[in-house]
């Protein structure tokens, strides 16, 4: 973003694209462009306002690639959900005589939007996780049957319990998205892999432990050319997966651990510890049964902050005592003590990506 001008190939200012994106998400009105290069902008899972540029030729890429990998060919007529934070020229593209797409303002009230996604009833449902959880609470506690062939997940780390109670509500397997400013960078397969696209995207790793377990992947798109991506690393922690049966060879993403951002780091007498989102996420999990969500964020040198959301709000009390007890005791196992652990209620913006694990606390101690 620093060099956004001189980066960019189409002549457009940083200063102009972000006039014309925040005027947008001011007005709600979307439809906007420079010329005939589309611009968008991204929150970020960092919180880092992201612009992104498309022209004609790399929009008409990218909704070939969401028909072919992604929402699918068919001959049938089908109706596509969009929960977002903010439309797009790019996303609208989508639209044509076998597929109607509708957008829904998650920056409105989400409860109205879930009565009016009720009532048209798409076959296609396209959400980040958070939203999803809520649909999918708002579904079992009306007892309302699914009417969804495809769920996609995007914009937010997917976690497995979540996926589980998803598939559950939704009757249907739930396909990933994996994208942001950067570019298209991964979709599900038949197999329910996610995939990067390493037939236009050369994905170089970054390993960050000695088992080479994690990696950040740095991205090379051969396609971008309004705004070249090249040998650019992201912060995103990947593990990757063993090769598919589905026939591709692109490299499998076991998950989307979280962002190295969000890893808290401690030190003690004598070394420094790290502790990636996994073990925290873990400690939580196994933790009860009953935990349908949660926040966990690290507020100063000894001070986290939990927040909990149980099937059963009855036993929360007790959730909140056995899932401190875990992480105490995970704390302890990696040589850290006397971390403060307090209940808060989340209040949550729906204009930013919401992020389970989550470190606000820069400085190791």
């Amino acid at each position: 973003m620093e060099n956004f001008d001189t980066i960019n190939t189409v002549g457009i200012s940083a200063e102009d694209a972000f006039k014309v994106a925040e005027a947008s998400e001011q007005s709600r009105n979307f439809s906007t462009d420079i010329g005939d290069i589309s611009v968008g902008l991204s929150s970020g899972t960092s919180g880092n306002r992201g612009l992104f540029l498309n022209s004609k030729k790399e929009k008409a890429i990218w909704v070939g690639a969401i028909l072919d990998r992604v929402i699918g060919f068919s001959f049938k007529n089908r109706k596509v959900a969009f929960f977002l934070r903010a439309n797009n020229n790019l996303y609208e593209s989508v639209n044509s005589n076998l597929l109607s797409f509708k957008f829904f303002d998650i920056k409105e009230n989400l409860k109205d939007n879930i009565e009016s996604f009720i009532q048209i009833q798409p076959n296609v449902l396209v959400a980040q996780p958070s939203v999803l959880l809520e649909i999918a609470k708002y579904m079992e506690h009306q007892n309302i049957d699914s009417f969804l062939s495809k769920v996609i997940s995007v914009a937010e780390v997917l976690e497995e319990d979540q996926k589980v109670y998803f598939e559950q509500i939704f009757g249907c397997k739930i396909d990933q998205v994996y994208q942001c400013t950067e570019g298209f960078l991964a979709y599900t397969c038949k197999e329910n892999n996610l995939h990067f696209n390493e037939d236009w995207i050369e994905i170089e790793k970054k390993y960050l432990d000695t088992d080479k377990t994690r990696f950040h992947p740095i991205i090379t798109d051969f396609l971008r050319e309004s705004q070249p991506v090249i040998r650019y690393e992201l912060n995103d922690i990947i593990h990757e997966g063993k090769l598919c049966t589905c026939g591709s060879k692109s490299t499998v993403i076991e998950k989307i651990e979280g962002r190295s951002d969000d890893v808290f780091e401690f030190k003690t007498t004598n070394k420094s510890v790290t502790i990636f989102p996994d073990f925290l996420r873990r400690a939580i999990m196994v933790s009860s049964n009953n935990i349908l969500n949660y926040a966990l964020i690290r507020k100063g040198k000894k001070l986290i902050w939990l927040h909990l959301e149980s099937r059963d709000i009855t036993k929360k009390e007790e959730d909140f005592k056995q899932v401190k007890k875990s992480l105490d005791q995970l704390f302890l196992d990696f040589g850290i003590k006397n971390i403060i652990i307090e209940p808060f209620t989340l209040d949550q913006d729906r204009s930013s990506k919401f992020t389970r694990i989550k470190n606000e606390y820069k400085k190791s101690i």
